[in-house]
């Protein structure tokens, strides 16, 4: 609760809400204890906002910083002991998958339909419209579960967000395409600008809780990019990205980058992104905003009025120069190499033109193939190359190998099967798929397929192993024939000086160099 002082400034926040949600907010004033709850005013602003996506502008007045860090601190105050530990391993990147069971799924994917079947019909007409056009998009169970996860299977608001996405996809790109997935060739000519820029993307790498991070850099936009362009833009990246189910189920971060030469000062930018991303199916479990400039760092407080109490007090901002905000990123579990920053500031666009380039190579293709633009953190991706090799996935698999690799090498090859078997059925266990590379993305092989690669890691262990034990008794002999040279030396000098035979010839085979020639023989023939 605050003080009466603080009232009239959270007025002018929510006042341009007035005529949308029908609620006088003096009405929260206690006449007689001079206090206001704004918990309540937030509620309401939260739970009405969802189901009206007027492109209203922000209050012209400016936030009060300690007025509003107040507000979100009392929010934080608020929680208990155990939301606390919840937010923090959130935020940090430590917290678990929600567990997903087949029955609590269906019963949520029917609530769902109930609560949108209560919602009337003034208040859906752009549903309405998107199941008129294709009722099985809308009905899809996958599209459905995608807005269930983003709520964490609250059904009541996944229903709201299911309406309110429609209506901003209808504002977006018209009726025509309501009932059906947007691609690229749905964009003109300055989207497509506008989203080659860079202006948003979806970092190549997860973070350490296999989050996908969803980076806006608004310094790369075009000066003449309109605010359609960027939302545009934002809704394009974000569904593309949603169609992995591991990034559905684990949730998202989002980290807001104003840091540079060039800031964005863009209030109305903010406040319509921020909408937007209320509205998509995403779960943000950790926010970050960077910033270099103090005059700024308020720009990101109107955003966290549109954000729901559960993204809001996620909400982390850090000030300082590109590397200081690099490493504070890391703190969190973003990995530096993925950020599209590098410590001087300068940009980098490789990872989100590889992104489009499949994108578009993916919609040329359409040959109903599901293919992934990012693989998830347990997936084992087939190929060469460094990048795959340091791949977390791929780093445990190896692991995994290395722990059976003795019992495999005695077993049967009966016994070796099943233990192939076993270990693709372990990777898949723990959320893995084994993904091969294509033009388009990664496509998951069967579980055949995935068995024999499987034996072939094995083998190629094997070979590993022997090149290893070679490299180390082949290291070990040059040493030891070092050493009797040296000691020959050593004798060759004392000889020299205590007077003895100095035309005395140096043996040149030793004992060393015959023991070498006889391992190099049989390893040779053993091969």
């Amino acid at each position: 609760m605050f003080l009466v002082q603080y009232y009239d400034t959270y007025c002018t926040i929510f006042a341009f809400w007035r005529e949308q949600l029908g609620h006088n907010l003096s009405n929260h004033r206690q006449n007689n204890g001079k206090i206001i709850k704004f918990n309540m005013i937030s509620d309401a602003f939260n739970e009405k906002a969802r189901r009206t996506v007027s492109h209203t502008l922000p209050p012209n007045r400016d936030l009060n910083p300690d007025e509003t860090n107040a507000f979100f601190a009392n929010e934080l105050n608020k929680l208990t002991i155990k939301e606390r530990d919840e937010v923090l391993q959130d935020v940090h990147g430590v917290s678990d998958t929600m567990d997903e069971e087949s029955e609590f799924v269906d019963d949520c994917l029917q609530s769902v339909v109930q609560e949108l079947s209560r919602i009337s019909d003034a208040d859906k007409r752009a549903y309405l419209l998107a199941k008129q056009k294709n009722p099985q998009y809308v009905n899809e169970r996958k599209f459905l579960l995608m807005f269930l996860r983003a709520n964490l299977f609250d059904a009541s608001n996944a229903a709201s967000r299911i309406v309110s996405f429609f209506q901003a996809k209808l504002e977006l790109f018209g009726p025509e395409k309501l009932g059906r997935d947007i691609m690229m060739n749905d964009l003109n000519e300055e989207d497509i600008a506008c989203f080659e820029s860079g202006y948003c993307q979806v970092l190549g790498g997860r973070d350490r809780a296999g989050r996908a991070v969803f980076f806006l850099l608004p310094k790369v936009i075009l000066t003449n990019a309109s605010i359609e362009s960027k939302l545009r833009s934002i809704y394009l990246l974000v569904m593309k990205s949603l169609e992995d189910a591991e990034t559905q189920k684990k949730g998202w971060v989002g980290v807001a980058y104003n840091v540079g030469r060039i800031h964005s000062n863009d209030r109305e930018a903010v406040w319509k992104n921020a909408k937007l991303m209320s509205y998509l199916p995403i779960r943000f479990q950790g926010i970050h905003y960077c910033y270099d400039d103090p005059k700024v760092s308020m720009l990101f407080a109107f955003a966290m009025f549109v954000f729901e109490k559960n993204a809001r007090i996620r909400c982390r901002l850090h000030c300082g120069s590109d590397i200081e905000c690099i490493y504070n990123l890391m703190t969190f579990g973003i990995p530096s190499d993925a950020l599209p920053i590098l410590p001087t500031g300068e940009v980098k666009k490789e990872s989100h033109q590889e992104f489009i380039r499949r994108l578009r190579k993916r919609e040329e293709v359409n040959d109903n193939i599901e293919r992934l633009i990012l693989p998830g953190t347990y997936d084992v991706l087939l190929g060469r190359g460094k990048p795959l090799q340091k791949h977390p996935g791929n780093l445990r698999y190896h692991l995994i190998i290395e722990d059976h690799h003795s019992r495999y090498e005695n077993a049967t090859k009966l016994e070796k099967t099943t233990l192939s078997k076993n270990i693709v059925q372990e990777i898949k266990a723990s959320g893995g798929r084994f993904l091969k590379q294509s033009e388009a993305g990664w496509i998951e092989i069967d579980d055949d397929a995935a068995r024999y690669k499987v034996s072939h890691t094995f083998r190629n262990h094997r070979i590993a192993k022997r090149a290893s034990v070679k490299k180390a008794s082949e290291t070990i002999l040059d040493d030891g024939v070092a050493d009797n040279r040296r000691k020959h030396h050593d004798s060759d000098c004392s000889s020299d000086h205590s007077g003895g035979d100095r035309n005395k010839p140096i043996i040149s085979g030793s004992v060393f160099d015959k023991k070498k020639k006889r391992y190099s023989d049989a390893s040779r023939s053993n091969d």
